[in-house]
């Protein structure tokens, strides 16, 4: 019971207190509202606009041999994202922003030094003064553009915000979107620069690799000079003339086995009677006509035989022309037989002669076939010095090329537009409520420090009182 009654003292004297200062609390609410205006009166407003930036890590595919090539890994991406956004606010980027928008030459980013002799005494002995050589406009300008820029990536996302901070919210906008514009640009001059440096680099190796390639085909060209190892239509010539030999060869056997056929089936004939049956090889026109004139001859004399008998003289003149005619066939059967012979003897001394040159060409094969290890080894030095040559000229070409393309998959997919309230200082029907409740609960505190100053002085008066009266001390005892 006593703990409940000095607790129900206590807050009646809190609020009693309070009720006392009800005027202060109000004053002190209406000062704090009043210096909240004040302030907010004071300050600059400033005006926030900003981009965003989707980085893609999966680059747009132009060619199969890109010179810079990103991993579509997630990691990978992150990581890229996050370089981005430190790529953003090089000083690559914001110097081309500042050069766009000529910020060198806005108060806003370069402030003047202060012509106040004190001041600039002070800033000199606290060490605030910068040097006289890091006074350039655009170093200064680019030192407060980093100041009034944010960017940075969210989490789990490829997406970068770009805010920028300016007094004015048109140039708040243009700072912004210059951002993503010397973004792109710079992202684009260093993969130009990326593919130049690959270009000029393999451009330098190209003149080696050219020497090197026409040294190795000089040497093939000697070696094969000198160990005769000509070549037609892409094959060694002595493969090429074997395999012409032996198509002569067969040719010429079949010509001499003919050739001798007709010269073994031509002597058989030789001692045959004129009448008989001739090979074609034997029927010349001159035969022909021989056997013609033998023939008419052969009738003639055996009608003249049945109608004036075979002892009459006439038969002895028939009989002695069939014998000459008989004679000359002979001849001519002998002069046949020995064109015959003559042409199987030439038959047999071509395929004589052109199996000696396939022996020759033989003898050779095998000489080249030992020349032809060394042959295969500088051919093999001189393919792979081409290769090397052809692949470098190929990625020297298509990094030339590269250079005008750019396949970096980055894109804006918000621009930045004119903010239409501040972001700084906040809004009053923020900074207001804010305001009051301070100063209300300030002027509480002050009134009940001070209520409670009064009631210890309104005691310490009781106690004096008390002590200088002995009946109120009996009055109170009792």
């Amino acid at each position: 019971m006593p703990e409940v009654a000095s607790s129900g003292m206590s807050l009646s004297s809190l609020g009693r207190r309070l009720w006392r200062g009800t005027g202060f609390i109000v004053l002190s609410g209406l000062f704090m509202i009043a210096a909240a205006i004040a302030v907010l009166g004071m300050l600059t407003p400033s005006y926030t606009s900003g981009i965003q930036v989707l980085i893609d890590p999966a680059d747009l595919r132009g060619v199969d041999n890109d010179v810079t090539v990103r991993s579509p890994q997630s990691d990978a991406g992150v990581s890229m994202a996050e370089s981005q956004t430190k790529v953003i606010q090089s000083d690559n980027v914001l110097r081309r922003v500042v050069e766009k928008l000529a910020l060198d030459r806005d108060d806003e980013f370069t402030k003047p030094d202060s012509t106040n002799p004190a001041v600039s005494f002070l800033k000199t002995a606290l060490g605030m003064q910068p040097p006289a050589g890091s006074r350039d406009p655009v170093n200064m300008a680019l030192d407060t553009l980093r100041t009034k820029i944010v960017v940075r990536r969210p989490e789990r996302t490829f997406v970068i915000d770009v805010q920028v901070q300016s007094k004015d919210p048109q140039k708040a906008a243009a700072i912004a979107n210059a951002i993503g514009d010397a973004y792109f640009t710079e992202e684009a001059n260093a993969r130009a620069e990326a593919a130049k440096r690959i270009s000029d680099s393999l451009s330098a190796r190209l003149n080696a690799l050219r020497q090197a390639v026409e040294e190795s085909e000089s040497k093939v060209v000697r070696y094969r000079e000198t160990n005769k190892l000509a070549t037609s239509s892409g094959r060694p010539f002595s493969d090429q003339q074997l395999g012409d030999l032996n198509q002569q060869l067969v040719t010429a056997s079949i010509r001499t086995a003919e050739s001798r056929s007709r010269l073994d089936q031509a002597q058989k004939m030789t001692g045959s009677e004129a009448g008989t049956a001739l090979p074609e090889m034997l029927q010349s026109l001159e035969m022909q006509a021989l056997r013609q004139q033998y023939a008419t001859l052969s009738r003639n004399t055996a009608e003249l035989a049945t109608r004036l008998g075979s002892r009459h003289p006439a038969m002895a003149e028939q009989e002695a022309q069939q014998r000459d005619l008989q004679r000359l066939i002979q001849v001519e059967k002998t002069r046949i037989i020995e064109a015959t012979r003559k042409d199987y003897d030439r038959a047999a001394a071509s395929e004589a002669a052109i199996k000696k040159n396939i022996a020759q060409v033989k003898t050779d094969l095998s000489t080249n076939d030992r020349a032809n290890v060394g042959l295969r080894e500088l051919e093999r030095t001189l393919e792979s010095r081409r290769s090397v040559y052809e692949a470098f000229l190929r990625r020297s070409r298509e990094a030339g090329e590269q250079e005008q393309l750019n396949n970096t998959n980055v894109r804006v997919i918000s621009s930045a537009t004119p903010a239409r309230v501040r972001s700084w200082p906040p809004s009053p029907r923020v900074v207001l409520p804010v305001a009051l409740v301070l100063g209300l609960m300030l002027g509480a505190g002050i009134a009940l420090m001070l209520g409670a100053d009064r009631d210890r002085k309104r005691a310490r008066t009781t106690v004096r009182r008390a002590t200088s009266d002995p009946r109120s001390l009996r009055a109170a005892d009792a």
